[in-house]
């Protein structure tokens, strides 16, 4: 048991590190990029849906069943 682990020390050892490129964004820059925003959610919700929606994040509101295709829909849409 000593041996393979010497042994798995020995080619870890050896191996090349992997070059990592660092994005040349801020994080502020491409942080919520791709979010199903408010803005993307009025783009491509009928406006019923979005109302309901928006009033159950905003106030809390019941979160309807029946508009669960709509949203499913729109964030296929967007996506």
């Amino acid at each position: 048991m000593t041996n393979e682990r010497f042994d798995a020390v020995v080619t870890a050892s050896h191996k090349k590190p992997v070059e990592v490129i660092a994005p040349v964004e801020r994080p502020s820059e491409y942080f919520g990029k791709k979010v199903f925003n408010r803005a993307k959610m009025y783009k491509y919700l009928p406006a019923d849906v979005y109302q309901k929606l928006i009033d159950v994040i905003d106030n809390g509101a019941e979160l309807d069943r029946s508009i669960a295709d709509a949203v499913a829909k729109g964030m296929k849409q967007w996506a």
